[in-house]
């Protein structure tokens, strides 16, 4: 399992960085945005890392958790409209993100290691996320999924 962990932990941290009020200028946007990124990347990569079948399922809540509070705060930003179609994209992905994040819980709780690294593969594709993140000018996210 600890092949796939540097690739989970950059994959929930690139996902927490995935709006609602008044529309942000775009400094403001990149600002903000890339603040919850950092805070996200930061948090999941203090995450222990996992060795065994039963400490991914441990790492796997945690991260989904760190994840899910990183979307919620980014879909509280109103990107300016010229961002607004990327980072929807974004917010798309980091969603499937969180979703398989979810998953691979439930596998490691199951002790179904073969499971458990099919959802890990599919996690990092799911978090290629650089193109979403340089559409929706966000260059931290963008940088934690590379």
């Amino acid at each position: 399992m600890r092949v796939l962990l540097p690739a989970l932990a950059l994959a929930a941290a690139a996902a927490g960085c995935a709006g609602g009020g008044e529309r942000l200028s775009r400094e403001e946007f990149v600002e903000e945005a890339t603040a919850i990124c950092s805070r996200a990347e930061e948090r999941v990569g203090a995450l222990a890392q996992p060795e065994t079948i039963e400490e991914v399922e441990t790492y796997a809540r945690e991260a989904r958790a760190i994840t899910e509070e990183g979307v919620t705060d980014l879909r509280e930003l109103d990107p300016p409209e010229e961002l607004e179609e990327g980072f929807d994209s974004y917010l798309e992905q980091a969603d499937e993100v969180v979703a398989l994040l979810g998953e691979l819980e439930r596998s490691a709780a199951a002790g179904d290691e073969a499971e458990a690294r099919r959802i890990s593969g599919r996690i990092s594709d799911a978090a290629d996320a650089q193109a979403a993140a340089r559409a929706a000018g966000i260059p931290e996210c963008e940088e934690a999924a590379t």
